[in-house]
């Protein structure tokens, strides 16, 4: 099993080589190809000006709109220049729109979408999560990571979510040295569905040991975070619960402290 297309989201953070190299890292390993999106902002004028417009307005929006092409033909370059000497097959791409809706809709065909970790709010990474049925993996802020997936932490809730995700990862899962299935709750939940999780996998190839532990003073997504440090992880998968809230993409507690705390990359399904 392995991955053929990565859609990797491009913007001008300053971490989007260190994104790179690792989906190139990934692509590799997978013989895969890289479609990297850039999303053209809209102009701030246009929320300024009713129609019709006068020429000032017009002129104004226009230059922003070439202000905004020239960053992304600035950016093309520089990752041109990356992904040159890189030996995979790769494309660039540029739309405009709103960031999330454009990675979503355009990752739908892709088997693994790579994005950022979200800095202030986890709302982008929501929608393209919870919109794209995709597997999305967050690259953390700080770190280097030539590679992911060689010890890998796989957290396990019996969800429908834990079990996509279990699923999403199955290309990573195969090629790992080290799989940790990881579970923590109050001491009271049937652990039937965690055994059967590990008889999947087993039977898909892949030699998991299983590892419990149970909440006392701390919360599920620091919990992650211990078993991650604990099994010296460079991948976590899990499941990204959330639901609709007053039109917002809301993710659930542990999701949310795993992505604002990541110590690796993380691949997250919904």
């Amino acid at each position: 099993m392995r991955l053929r297309t990565l859609l990797v989201h491009a913007d001008t953070d300053e971490r989007l080589p260190q994104r790179l190299a690792l989906s190139v890292s990934i692509a590799r390993e997978h013989q895969a190809r890289l479609v990297v999106l850039y999303v053209l902002k809209a102009p701030m004028s246009l929320s300024l000006y009713g129609e019709p417009m006068g020429a000032p307005a017009a002129d104004l929006i226009q230059q922003e709109m070439n202000a905004e092409q020239g960053r992304a033909e600035e950016l093309r370059r520089s990752v041109d220049g990356q992904l040159s000497a890189a030996g995979v097959p790769w494309e660039w791409r540029s739309v405009q729109g709103i960031t999330s809706e454009q990675v979503a809709a355009t990752g739908g065909s892709a088997d693994l979408i790579v994005m950022g970790q979200p800095q202030e709010s986890v709302a982008p990474v929501a929608q393209v999560a919870l919109s794209a049925g995709r597997p999305v993996l967050c690259v953390p802020h700080a770190g280097n990571f030539a590679t992911a997936g060689r010890r890998v932490l796989v957290a396990w809730h019996g969800t429908r979510e834990a079990a996509r995700a279990l699923h999403d990862a199955l290309p990573f899962l195969l090629r790992a040295d080290y799989v940790s299935l990881f579970t923590a709750g109050d001491g009271t939940e049937d652990d039937t569905r965690i055994d059967d999780a590990q008889r999947q996998l087993i039977s898909h190839g892949v030699k998991a040991e299983l590892r419990r532990a149970t909440l006392k003073d701390i919360d599920a997504g620091t919990a992650i975070l211990n078993a991650v440090a604990d099994s010296a992880s460079d991948l976590l998968v899990m499941g990204a619960y959330g639901h609709s809230r007053l039109r917002e993409l809301v993710f659930g507690g542990a999701t949310r402290t795993i992505l604002r705390s990541m110590p690796v990359p993380t691949l997250i399904s919904h």
